[in-house]
């Protein structure tokens, strides 16, 4: 009895010892890597890893966050598998093989950005152009204007359907410009170019020239209210003399002609204000300037260049418009509006920079009729030091 009950026992044990390594054998499993982990859009990744216990020509799936198989690869004798995709979008992808699934591995795709930049000059338009893939139509480029590394203009464009798009700034300070731009949605790391650097010519300027460069003087000159007629590409007379208003009222050396210093001052300039507080229509000299200002509603809205009595001989105070010539008065002043006396405001062939007449407010010829029609009988003259 005892060598039967020996025997079975003997029995069990060996039967225990067969079954426990399968009992104990490690679960199926599948490992996966990538290479690079962050691509352009449009680059491709390696993903890789092995299956346990190894076995050849074994399918494993590469899916995505959402469940997409975006690439597919067979297992090795050793159980190595390798393939390449280029994803679409920042993604977690997984390595399926049969129920069983790797962790997760991140994969971010940065977005391709183009950008150039058009000639820089001072109050001009730079136009900033660029492209984006993937080319997301109705999403947002931004785009930075930098004026030696530091933000000056930064705006939203509209990406089109071939991934385009442009945006405009206006330059409004002299240095040196470069645009930036970049892109970036929910599924999509930042991507960001810039342009080349470019620096706002200050070339100098003066009469007969031509080109772009008086046209944008011009215009900016026209904005800080220096009486100019038609803004174009010539450098006339009239030019001449609103720059040398300009000049003056800035207390630079008194010329009608740009130089590097002129272009400067435009973009930082003093503004003149007007010394009677009234809303009223006026005219004011400033004998200390050399110009004259027309003021309405308490701001200066034209300013000339002129000249003064010497010697004092305008004098200083308020007055007003009490008679007026249309044409010329038998002493040749052009369309005198006069204030004090026989002194006027007239046109007269030389307006030099310093007080020159006899008492008078002498104005170069071509603002002659348009300031006498500006000054009725009972117009104020306001005239100052």
């Amino acid at each position: 009895m005892g060598t039967r009950r020996g025997l079975l026992i003997a029995s069990v044990a060996l039967g225990l010892s067969l079954a426990a390594p399968s009992a104990l054998a490690a679960p199926d499993a599948v490992s996966l890597s990538a290479s690079p982990r962050t691509v352009r859009y449009g680059e491709p990744v390696t993903v890789s890893g092995a299956i346990d216990p190894p076995a050849a020509g074994e399918t494993v799936e590469i899916r995505d966050s959402w469940g997409t198989t975006v690439a597919t690869a067979e297992t090795g004798p050793d159980g190595a598998f390798a393939t390449t995709f280029t994803p679409e979008r920042s993604a977690e992808v997984r390595a399926v093989w049969g129920s069983v699934e790797s962790e997760p591995v991140a994969i971010g795709v940065r977005a391709v950005v183009s950008v150039r930049m058009g000639p820089v000059r001072l109050f001009d338009t730079v136009r900033v152009r660029g492209t984006v893939a993937p080319a997301l139509a109705g999403r947002g480029a931004r785009v930075v204007l930098l004026r030696s590394g530091r933000a000056v203009g930064s705006t939203w464009a509209r990406v089109g359907s071939g991934g385009a798009f442009a945006a405009t700034f206006r330059v409004m300070e002299p240095g040196r410009y470069r645009a930036r731009a970049s892109f970036s949605t929910t599924s999509l790391l930042r991507g960001t170019a810039v342009t080349p650097s470019d620096v706002t010519p200050l070339p100098r300027l003066g009469e007969g020239a031509r080109g772009v460069f008086v046209r944008l003087l011009e215009r900016r000159l026209a904005e800080l209210r220096y009486r100019i007629v038609g803004v174009d590409t010539r450098y006339d007379f009239r030019t001449a003399d609103a720059v040398l208003a300009f000049h003056k009222v800035q207390r630079m050396p008194r010329t009608s002609t740009v130089d590097a210093a002129t272009w400067r001052a435009l973009a930082d300039p003093i503004v003149p204000r007007p010394r009677l507080d009234v809303r009223a229509f006026h005219i004011e000299v400033d004998q200390t300037r050399q110009v004259l200002y027309t003021v309405e509603d308490r701001v200066v809205t034209n300013v000339i260049h002129v000249s003064t009595g010497a010697n004092g001989a305008t004098h200083d105070g308020s007055f007003r418009v009490y008679r007026k010539l249309a044409g010329y008065s038998p002493n040749r002043l052009y369309y005198p509006s006069y204030f004090d006396g026989l002194r006027a405001i007239h046109g007269w062939p030389e307006v030099p920079t310093y007080p020159a007449s006899h008492g008078c407010v002498r104005v170069p010829y071509w603002h002659a009729r348009w300031i006498f029609g500006l000054a009725p009988i009972g117009t104020r003259i306001v005239i100052y030091h």
